[in-house]
């Protein structure tokens, strides 16, 4: 009810200053505006000033001026049109189209669905938006995570409102590198989204610096520190891009450059994705020498023995004889049939009954009922037109909103109270069977046209653009671009929030286009593909029926004519397409994957085998995090089971942790990690002599 009394205060405050469109004093508000009637003067500046404060968050700026020096005349306040209204956007049918393909698509598989719905409410007031069914049924996106959940879903709620306040918040976090839970206090500074996780950066009370939190790890409610009204100054300009675009050898400050020799079967790869992280030089075989700059040697390490023998360190000296250490080690470790044990850890210790856990939310960021109202409000009166009345479904409001009866009844309910000062309403509306009857008042066709956006619905709207971006294989092949740009210019350069996205894995751009128009005219695909299982590249003459993303990476699902079978291919890995001026018709038998496709895992899972391996206390914690357990042991050691396809890949897996994995079954992959590690030992040896 509390909430209630002030959203309809709050309103009636935009609603005055709308009708007004003059500079009016405190005073006049304080006796015309519903809601602030009764209160005493300290009372109402304490209440005013709050309201103004979170009226501007929603993206809405009053215009404040002083008339003189004199310090008895108080401030004057005003909300001109161009600071209420979103400027006029004039999309064209393709560019709707794509947009609300976009939303169809991002449907249940995106954390910011709710305010990205009701910011495309505001783009296309009254246009319909034709779905491009080619596109919706080619196209399959999961961008939730592996670890997304509900919990997730509330913590991001409570930090967006944090960061947009900028309240100090508290929580109980566990500390995945120190493996600690303690009490953390927080100055939010923004959310990040990388490698199909979300994460937060602030500033950490306890560290006295900028910290990065993973919201999966926080471990019980986020609450506020105070009740005031701010905690902590605006951050200035915040460099994101050390967690957003830097591999994770980056991420601390170099100390030191390496050079990585490269095969020419990855070369070409290592460049298209990290082209930004270092310099290279390619021969005449397609072979490279990448030079990094590097902060972390164990980070670098982990990246290059995970590119297995197509990769190794000429330089550093120190860093190259690593190298060899950590590979042969690994072929120790799984040489002769001595296998790691350990004692089994004691049970976890149960919960503190004081602490209880937050309650489970929706699985969706909601959107704002304040930016909703007003898009329902916005509507109700645009259907009126210039007659006093108008009749709309009901059904189809709803389903534009995404709520159900009660909440529409509600919300119409709050609507209706709704005044301009003096008595004077904006509308009168209600639910009478499957219709909704509305009558305008004096005011209301001041709300005919939409609001800006808030900074929560732009921000939904920019992350949807950027995570699906040009991979939306439509007639028009810049239509989500063009749109994109019209978005931009009509929120304003100066209010673009922060769109803090890691560098999702796709293909170059010319290899993107010729997918998509592949996918869209129904044309054999002629690729050339690297197969990490196999470490080759081959050509493949493919059927491509749908593009799939998963996490931080994309997927085309294809008949491949050389297999005769399914295949999924990542886009990321196919170096060169040709398309054919051949159709193919689309295969029943093609199935719809699920899209949560990990690297070397196949589409079906009686593909898949499972690999035991041991993990130790260093690497422990976070094969865990990734991987089902089935062991644990009291030095804080882990056995985890990690499915695969190729033998190739896991391999890959095993060699990047320098020993602290080790395969205990099935014996012939164990064997086939010591021999691979034995060769690439032999390489090491073999050069340093040389």
């Amino acid at each position: 009810m509390r909430d209630d009394d002030k959203l309809v205060r709050q309103l009636s405050l935009v609603a005055y200053l709308m009708s007004q469109q003059r500079p009016v004093t405190a005073d006049e508000i304080h006796e015309a505006v519903e809601g602030y009637g009764g209160m005493s003067d300290q009372a109402f500046l304490r209440r005013f000033y709050a309201d103004r404060g979170e009226i501007e968050a929603m993206g809405l700026k009053l215009a404040v001026e002083r008339p003189n020096e004199d310090p008895f005349q108080g401030d004057l306040y005003q909300l001109p049109a161009e600071n209420y209204y979103l400027p006029q956007i004039d999309f064209t049918e393709r560019e709707l189209s794509a947009l609300q393909t976009c939303l169809y698509l991002l449907e249940g598989q995106f954390a910011y669905a709710e305010p990205l719905r009701l910011a495309l409410q505001h783009l296309t007031l009254g246009r319909p938006s034709p779905l491009d069914d080619h596109a919706a049924r080619t196209v399959s996106v999961n961008l939730l995570g592996g670890d997304y959940s509900p919990e997730v879903a509330g913590h991001l709620s409570k930090i967006e409102s944090a960061i947009t306040r900028r309240k100090t918040i508290r929580f109980p976090y566990y500390s995945i590198g120190r493996d600690e839970r303690s009490e953390r206090e927080v100055d939010p500074y923004s959310l990040l989204y990388l490698g199909g996780n979300w994460y937060m950066v602030g500033l950490s009370h306890e560290r006295g610096g900028l910290r990065i939190f993973r919201l999966s790890r926080i471990e019980g409610r986020i609450t506020f520190k105070t009740r005031a009204e701010h905690d902590f100054p605006a951050p200035g300009e915040l460099d994101l891009a050390r967690y957003r675009n830097r591999p994770p050898w980056q991420f601390e400050d170099a100390v030191d450059e390496a050079v990585v020799r490269l095969s020419p079967t990855i070369a070409w790869w290592v460049e298209q994705m990290f082209s930004e992280c270092g310099a290279f030089r390619t021969d005449d075989d397609g072979s490279a020498l990448f030079t990094t700059e590097y902060g972390s040697a164990r980070a670098l390490l982990t990246w290059v023995l995970g590119l297995g023998p197509e990769a190794e360190v000429l330089e550093p000296a120190t860093l190259r004889e690593a190298a060899a250490a950590a590979v042969e080690t690994v072929r120790e470790r799984h040489s002769g049939d001595d296998l790691p044990s350990g004692q089994p850890a004691a049970p976890p210790a149960e919960p503190d009954a004081a602490a209880p856990a937050a309650p489970s939310p929706d699985k969706v960021v909601p959107a704002e009922r304040f930016a909703r109202l007003l898009a329902l409000m916005t509507q109700l009166l645009a259907e009126c037109g210039d007659a006093p009345t108008a009749t709309l479904d009901a059904a189809s409001v709803r389903a534009a909103l995404n709520i159900d009866v009660g909440v529409l009844e509600d919300d119409l309910t709050l609507l209706n109270l709704i005044n301009f000062g003096g008595g004077c309403y904006a509308l009168y509306a209600q639910v009478e069977g499957d219709q909704i009857q509305v009558i305008k008042e004096t005011y209301g066709d001041r709300f005919v046209r939409p609001a800006r956006l808030s900074p929560l619905e732009a921000k939904a709207l920019l992350w949807a653009l950027e995570f699906i971006g040009d991979r939306l294989p439509t007639e028009a092949d810049d239509a989500l671009v063009s749109a994109r740009h019209k978005v931009e210019a009509a929120i304003g350069q100066e209010n673009l929030p922060g769109v803090e996205i890691g560098q999702a894995a796709v293909a170059n751009t010319e290899v993107s286009a010729a997918i998509n128009a592949a996918i869209r005219r129904d044309l054999v695909l002629d690729i050339e593909y690297w197969t990490p299982s196999r470490d080759e590249l081959t050509p493949r003459a493919i059927e491509p029926h749908l593009l799939v993303n998963s996490r931080d990476a994309w997927y085309v699902v294809a008949f491949c004519r050389r297999a005769r079978a399914q295949r999924t291919f990542r886009l990321d890995r196919i170096r060169g397409a040709t398309v054919r001026d051949e159709a193919f018709t689309r295969r029943p038998e093609i199935a719809r994957v699920e899209p949560d496709i990990a690297a070397g895992i196949g589409p079906t899972a009686d593909e898949t085998q499972r690999a035991s391996v041991w993990c130790s206390p260093r690497v422990a914690r976070w094969m865990v995090e990734e991987h089902a357990s089935r062991e644990h042991f009291a030095d804080g050691s882990a056995v985890v089971e990690i499915p695969y396809r190729g033998e190739n890949w896991v391999v890959k897996e095993v060699l990047k942790h320098q020993g602290d994995a080790v395969v205990l079954a099935p014996d012939a992959l164990r064997r086939r990690v010591a021999g691979v590690a034995g060769r690439m030992g032999a390489t090491y040896a073999a050069r340093t002599r040389a």
